[in-house]
This record gives C-alpha cells, sequence and structure tokens, in this order.
C-alpha cells in the first residue's frame, strides 16, 4: 500500500510492510468495496495469494459456496459493508459461516469456516471515507466446540476448559487489534493532518498572492520606493553612528574645533534626515510622546510648502491654549503629510488648503451620535481643501486600504487607510466631510494627554549615567565600522568586550564561555540569526544576561502592537558614543535592581 505522504526523499515510515506483518486477519478496502491491502496473517487463513486478491472485488474472490443452498455469507457481509459506506460508522458482524475456496493444488471444492468480523471505516480530516478495514477471527474450532457442546452433553471438562479458554483467548485478541488499529488509525489522522495543514497552508498563500495582484501592480512604484527608502535609511544610520563616535572621540582628545562641530552639526541633520526616510517607508521606530500639535505643524510648515506647490495656497492656524496629546511624533507628522498630499490630489488646478488646530469637549449627545467615541477633552486637527469632494459611494470607501479614485499607476490607495489606522491607534476618531464641487474637510480627534501617560512617560526617564564599568558585555554587529566603534567606546569606558560578527558567532561564544557575560548588546537585523532569536538562545546558556537591542529598523523582536515596548532596553540608530555608554549603564542597573528584587 503506497500512501499519499510519502516521498523518495522522506519515505516515512514503512506502513504497508507493518500492515502486512499484523498477526492478525485484516483486508483493506477502497469505497469501491476492492481490496487494496491484506495482512500476512488473513492470506494465510484464506488460502489465498496477495498478487491473487489485490484490485478485486471482496466478493469476487469470496463467494458464497454453490454447493450450500443455505448460504447467507456473501449478502450479510454486502450488507455491513454497504452500513459502514452509509453510516461511516464501524459495523460489528455476529459469527457468520462463510466457507472458503481451496487452491485447486489441494483438490478444489469449499471449506467450511466460521468467522467474527467488524468493518470500520478509515475517514479523511474533511470527513470522507476513504477505506474500510475488514478485521476477522477465525472462529471456526469454537463453533465446532459449542456445536459438539450442544451435541453431546457428555463432552469431557477438558473440552469444556479449552472452549473457555479459547473464548478468553478471542477476547484478548480482539483487545489486542482493537488497540492495534486505535494506534494506526492514529498515526494515519496524524500524518494526513500534517498533510492538510501544509496544503492549507499553500493554498491559503496562492489565495492570497492571486487576490493582491492587482494591488500589488498599483503599489509597485511606491513600494519599491520605500524598500529603497528604507533601505538607505539603515545604512546611514550605521554610518552616521561611526561618524557620530570618531567625531566625538577627536574632540575628546583634540578639544572643542569648529570642524569638528560642523561634522557633529552635519551629522545631526543626516540623522534627522534618515529618520524622515524610515517614516516614508513605515519603519520607524515607534514611541509615544506628550505632543502639541502647533509645533508639529510649525516643523512641518516648510515641507507641506514644497510638497503643495505654488498654485495650492496654504493656510496654518494654530491654538496657543492646545491640549497636549500622547501619540507618536512621526506618526502625527505622517497623518498631516498624508492629508496633505491627498488635499493637493483632489485640487489638480490649484485651490486652498486650510490645516487647523483647536480644543474640543466631546459629549455624550455627540458620543451618541458617533459610534465609538468616548466622552471627554480632545484636541482637534481640521484639514480641509476646495478639491472637487467626493460622492457618497466614495465616502463610504475612502478608508478602506487600497481603494482609490485616481488612475492606475497614479496611487497605491493606502494613504486614507494609513491615517485611519494611526488615528485608532491613538486612540483617536476620524470624520470626513466632503461635497462635490465644494471640496472635503477630515476632522480628527486625539484624547488629551491622561496622568498616566505622564507617569509613563516618566518611568521610561532614567537617570543619565555616562560612567563605566568592569562588565562583560557580548557585542553582536554584523556591520565591522559599527561594531568596531561600539567595541573601542565599551573597552574605554571599562568593560571588558566580546565581539561577533554574527548570530552564529554569538550563540558559540555562550555556549563556550564559562564566565558570567553580563550584557548582549545586539543589532536587532542581522543576515541569518536575528538579534531576537540571538537574545533567546543566549539568555537560554546564560539566565541573568541582560538584553540591550539597537537598530534603526523597526521589527517585532522590539515592537508590540506599533509601539515600543517600555521594558524592553532599546538604543537607536544613529546613537553616540556617550548616548552608548548611557543606555549601557542603565540596562545593567535595571538587571542589578531586577536581579537584588529577587
Amino acid at each position: 500500500m503506497t500512501f499519499a505522504n510519502s516521498t523518495s526523499d522522506n519515505p516515512g515510515p514503512d506502513f504497508q510492510a507493518l500492515f502486512e506483518a499484523v498477526p492478525s486477519l485484516y483486508l483493506a478496502l477502497d469505497p469501491g468495496l476492492r481490496i487494496v491491502a491484506a495482512s500476512d496473517a488473513y492470506l494465510s487463513a484464506t488460502l489465498t495469494h496477495r498478487e491473487d486478491v489485490l484490485g478485486r472485488g471482496i466478493f469476487e474472490v469470496f463467494p458464497d459456496n454453490p454447493d450450500d443452498l443455505t448460504a447467507t455469507g456473501v449478502a450479510n457481509l454486502r450488507a455491513s459493508l454497504v452500513r459502514v459506506l452509509s453510516q461511516k460508522r464501524p459495523d460489528v458482524m455476529a459469527v457468520q459461516k462463510y466457507d472458503i475456496q481451496r487452491p485447486h493444488s489441494d483438490g478444489g471444492g469449499f471449506e467450511v469456516r466460521y468467522w467474527s468480523p467488524i468493518n470500520t471505516p478509515v475517514l479523511s480530516p474533511r470527513g470522507d471515507l476513504s477505506y474500510i478495514i475488514h478485521r476477522v477471527e477465525d472462529v471456526t474450532e469454537f463453533v465446532r466446540l459449542k456445536e459438539a457442546h450442544m451435541a453431546q452433553e457428555g463432552l469431557t471438562s477438558e473440552l469444556e476448559d479449552k472452549a473457555t479458554r479459547m473464548e478468553a483467548e478471542v477476547f484478548q485478541r480482539a483487545q489486542e487489534i482493537q488497540e492495534t488499529n486505535r494506534q494506526l488509525r492514529d498515526l494515519q489522522v496524524h500524518l494526513e493532518t500534517r498533510v492538510e495543514e501544509r496544503t492549507a497552508e499553500l493554498q491559503e498563500a496562492i489565495t492570497a498572492l492571486k487576490q493582491s495582484e492587482d494591488q500589488l501592480r498599483q503599489s509597485q512604484k511606491m513600494e519599491a520606493v520605500g524598500r529603497l527608502a528604507g533601505g538607505i535609511a539603515h545604512d546611514f544610520n550605521n554610518l552616521l553612528t561611526v561618524i557620530f563616535s570618531a567625531s566625538q572621540s577627536l574632540e575628546a582628545k583634540l578639544g572643542e574645533d569648529k570642524h569638528l562641530g560642523a561634522i557633529l552639526l552635519a551629522s545631526e541633520r543626516a540623522a534627522r534626515l534618515t529618520r524622515q526616510l524610515l517614516a516614508f517607508s513605515r519603519q520607524q521606530i515607534l514611541a509615544p510622546q506628550a505632543i502639541d500639535l502647533n509645533a508639529s505643524l510649525e516643523g512641518l510648515s516648510p515641507i507641506l510648502q514644497r510638497l503643495l506647490g505654488e498654485e495650492v495656497e496654504l493656510q496654518i492656524l494654530c491654538n496657543r491654549g492646545l491640549r497636549t496629546i500622547f501619540a507618536d511624533p512621526g506618526q502625527m507628522e505622517q497623518v498631516i503629510l498624508n492629508l496633505a498630499i491627498n488635499a493637493r490630489d483632489a485640487m489638480p488646478d490649484g485651490g486652498k488648503l486650510t490645516i487647523e488646530v483647536g480644543n474640543a469637549d466631546l459629549d455624550e449627545a455627540y458620543a451618541r451620535d458617533h459610534h465609538g467615541v468616548t466622552p471627554g477633552r480632545y484636541a482637534k486637527l481640521v484639514v480641509s481643501d476646495t478639491g472637487h469632494g467626493m460622492d457618497k459611494a466614495t465616502q463610504a470607501r475612502i478608508f478602506e486600504p487600497f481603494f482609490t479614485t485616481k488612475g492606475p499607476g497614479k496611487g497605491t490607495g493606502l494613504g486614507l487607510s494609513t491615517v485611519f489606522g494611526i488615528v485608532k491607534q491613538s486612540h483617536g476618531h476620524i470624520w470626513l466631510y466632503s461635497e462635490l464641487g465644494v471640496g472635503t474637510t477630515f476632522k480628527i480627534y486625539f484624547p488629551e494627554m491622561h496622568r498616566e501617560d505622564q507617569l509613563t512617560l516618566d518611568a521610561s526617564v532614567s537617570p543619565a549615567l555616562d560612567e563605566g564599568g568592569n562588565e562583560t558585555i557580548l557585542l553582536v554587529e554584523d556591520e565591522d565600522m559599527v561594531r568596531e566603534v561600539a567595541g573601542n567606546t565599551l573597552r574605554e569606558a571599562g568593560y571588558t568586550v566580546l565581539e561577533a560578527r554574527n548570530g552564529e558567532e554569538a550563540t558559540e561564544i555562550c555556549l563556550r564561555s564559562t564566565e558570567r557575560i553580563h550584557l548582549l548588546v545586539t543589532d536587532v537585523i542581522m543576515p541569518g540569526i536575528n538579534g531576537r532569536k540571538v537574545s533567546e538562545l543566549a539568555v537560554s546558556a546564560h539566565p541573568d544576561m541582560a538584553v540591550l537591542f539597537m537598530s534603526g529598523y523597526t521589527d517585532d523582536a522590539i515592537l508590540r502592537h506599533g509601539v515600543l515596548e517600555a521594558n524592553v532596553p532599546f538604543l537607536e540608530k544613529p546613537f553616540t558614543p556617550n548616548r552608548l555608554r548611557i543606555k549601557v549603564r542603565e540596562t545593567l542597573n535595571r538587571s542589578t535592581r531586577a536581579e537584588e528584587g529577587k
């Protein structure tokens, strides 16, 4: 019997050999009642050979005895098999008289036999019947003893004992066979489940790919630019880390110098540029802060002017008494920029874009009319344009991912869906008002920053201690220059530094080291084993080891729901030697306090 999950490279368990060697009488039938497998014991008991029965119908191989006009073996067995096919449940038959045909070499004819059959269905994970296991016990001798016992009252006690032993043996064998059947079924179900799971995963992937083909074609250019921007920003962050470190090292040796100052100033401007690139590619590290939307608009004003062009008039209306909100600054900038781009595209012949902020108190009545709103104090961001506006059908779908009213290749359909997601992630609400030929207004409400938010910020701020230590640190960084400057910085601060170029080397160092390693400082994104996996392997080898992640990318290893976890030490690239020493010391101190608190 060949199983569906067997391959030439991984044949799996030899179930055919197992089935044929079972010391019990088994047949395997397909739904058409053709014989597909037989145990050696069955063939021996029925005086048949495997090559003579496989592929043939069971009643073709085992007909009724034509000399026995009262024979009911075929009819009874057929009825039982039909019940199994229709009900998909095991069917236990009474003891049957079913004569077996002798081979011509043994004289031919039929031999009287009695059997105890059980027919059991084998179902697929979807509930379809795949096979029927026909298991029998040859009870001919037992029946004959019973008949002799009934016919001869004077049967000796020896025969009675033998009959009892045989009955017990039949029951025991039946139990053994039942257990063997259960184990075979469990193995089959397990293997079929694995095949089904892999098939479902593949089917799901194929379906998702087909559904997104058109969407991917529309967003191909923007996606490529986003990846390019993220990759450039990542490389910039590594280079800027080296520049920061080298410049500050020179400044420490040479003192203040205008040329070094210019290098540092240019590096800081480049770092701001990389943050903008990461925001564009949606790979920015997210961390909520106290935000004044007035300051956000003032900072974005020059970018907005260039973005809109000369044909669109920009008006920004600030509010000096504006409430503070608790959100990620990069996210807020992305909201404003996306809405501005949407407004610009709605005014191809020019117009006016007004961005206004203010306070709003949303009461119970407003909350009843606007699903999902919690009454309270909010800061309001209003973005209005004088564009062509939207009809009701468009408004109903405007926040759906990949929905766009622009022509092919002119929009990804992700801008406003991204705005919607950011607003909801920041516990805010967004409402749309639009009229054809008049324009569109987006009103966004962000809840006022609460005292708990301030406590979160306060708890996340640690004393800035630029001091060294004597602990042992394992530094894992695939960029050679970054690893070199970071290692030198930590050694100059008094630490013992073990360096690894990748996750594999770091794992070997952890497993080989017999001395305590106090801290793992690891890049998150690396070829091969990433930083998250490195930290898991390292901590399993050194349970008391603290971990400090560093990266210019976001990654699931350090993020949860898009927000940086407060309890995960993280150092954002690019960093200065001073910032590296401070973060290392903070992480080690926190680990020490945690150990003392145990």
